[in-house]
């Protein structure tokens, strides 16, 4: 598939987008470095992480790539190969040139990354080795050009029921990542957010998720060349009807009729992550509901 000009120059500008996939009930986004070639997106991640279990069950995704005043925001089938699986082996071999090339093109483009892997070698889990790594292919059926805002430097907030180091990193991280299901294919806009005694309050840029859909924020520290140093949460749970927008307001220091549509995200489930750590929790005040596995 081909991009606009437009989209293009954001997809080549960026080195790294969130990843948005069906995990059963909830969608998990996670941060993820691509690179765009041969009409395709192509990542590579651990064989044991979570998206690559899902994406083998349910390969419909989305990747956002934000450019800052406008986003690209890329929908289509996610495509796993593995070297130690001769099935793998045979499909790229059939797909000719255009897998190697897009695993040359991301080699090239995301070097800085992958001098940082290196430096981290020593240190890293044994299901993050090289040896263990997989090649995701996301093949697009889509692609939409998006008009984002400007995000001002925010006050602090605390992500819901994650490590008081990951809590700190995220706390003045301004510019969220909101996810829910439209049409059976996730979708992902840039989000103003803020949690205020518990209760995430979440303000697509454009966009608005259904009363009820399922649901995430994601809040994102990147790190330019160390993904050892990366700190993330994604916040998992239901969307609901929501007319406080004063709470962001206040903690952007902008006016009321600046903000977006808020919709609240009530937890079920949050994922956070630290480097190559990840910890899975439940916040205190979703542990009566039933929380879907995923």
């Amino acid at each position: 598939m081909k991009l606009t000009r437009e989209a293009s120059a954001i997809v080549g500008r960026s080195s790294i987008g969130m990843l948005a996939l069906r995990a059963r009930r909830l969608p998990l986004v996670n941060p993820a470095v691509f690179s765009f070639a041969s009409g395709s997106l192509w990542m590579t991640t651990s064989r044991y992480a979570a998206k690559t279990i899902i994406a083998k069950r349910d390969p419909r995704a989305a990747f956002l790539v934000d450019g800052g005043t406008k986003a690209v925001l890329l929908r289509g089938a996610l495509e796993v190969f593995d070297p130690l699986q001769v099935s793998s082996q045979i499909r790229a071999m059939l797909e000719g040139p255009g897998y190697f090339l897009g695993m040359a093109g991301y080699a090239l483009r995301n070097a800085p990354f992958i001098a940082g892997y290196a430096l981290d070698l020593a240190r890293l889990p044994r299901e993050w080795m090289p040896y263990n790594r997989v090649v995701m292919r996301l093949k697009l059926s889509d692609a939409d050009l998006i008009e984002d805002a400007p995000f001002p430097p925010a006050q602090a907030a605390r992500v819901p029921a994650v490590p008081a180091e990951v809590s700190r990193r995220l706390a003045g991280v301004s510019r969220g990542y909101a996810c829910w299901i439209e049409g059976g294919q996730p979708v992902i806009r840039p989000a103003f957010w803020e949690v205020d005694r518990g209760e995430v309050s979440v303000a697509p840029t454009s966009g608005r998720p259904r009363s009820g859909a399922p649901g995430a924020l994601v809040v994102e520290s990147h790190h330019r060349f160390r993904p050892s140093m990366m700190v993330g949460a994604c916040v998992r749970g239901t969307f609901a009807p929501s007319s406080e927008s004063d709470a962001i307001a206040e903690r952007y220091g902008i006016e009321g009729s600046e903000v977006p549509p808020v919709v609240e995200l009530k937890p079920e489930r949050v994922t956070s992550w630290r480097g190559f750590a990840t910890t899975t929790a439940v916040p205190r005040g979703a542990r009566h509901l039933r929380v879907a596995e995923g």
